[in-house]
């Protein structure tokens, strides 16, 4: 079985952090994904969390951004710079940020589709 949705027929909704999202999971009913479109806005930015089992796949489709990993503490330990086209996948272990730079949409695969809200540090 297969479906199928265009980006621009799906309504913003307001995701975590006031953040807007496109519910593309909702819409397509994924089994073993967790697919959504982030739309941010310059300086905006994720909570700093990881994962009990979801790895997540970040793929920029507008804008820049920076993915920054942490430490447990909070403490950044790395940092990616994402543009158009760019593509990062990280371990559900792994803390993570997405910061953005230039006003841009995300999309965002989590697997497996699991009730995974995310361990997040202040």
């Amino acid at each position: 079985m297969h479906d199928s949705v265009h980006l621009s027929d799906l309504e913003l909704h307001e995701g975590m952090n006031g953040i807007d999202l496109r519910a593309v999971g909702y819409e397509l009913r994924p089994q073993k994904m967790r697919p959504n479109v982030w739309v941010y806005e310059a300086g905006e930015t994720s909570t700093k969390h990881r994962h009990e089992t979801q790895e997540e796949l970040y793929h920029v489709l507008s804008g820049r951004f920076e993915m920054v990993f942490l430490d447990a503490d909070g403490t950044e330990t790395e940092t990616v710079e994402l543009e158009s086209g760019g593509v990062v996948v990280v371990s559900p272990d792994e803390f993570r940020q997405l910061r953005c730079v230039e006003a841009g949409e995300v999309f965002v695969v989590g697997a497996p589709n699991t009730k995974d809200e995310g361990i997040v540090i202040d």
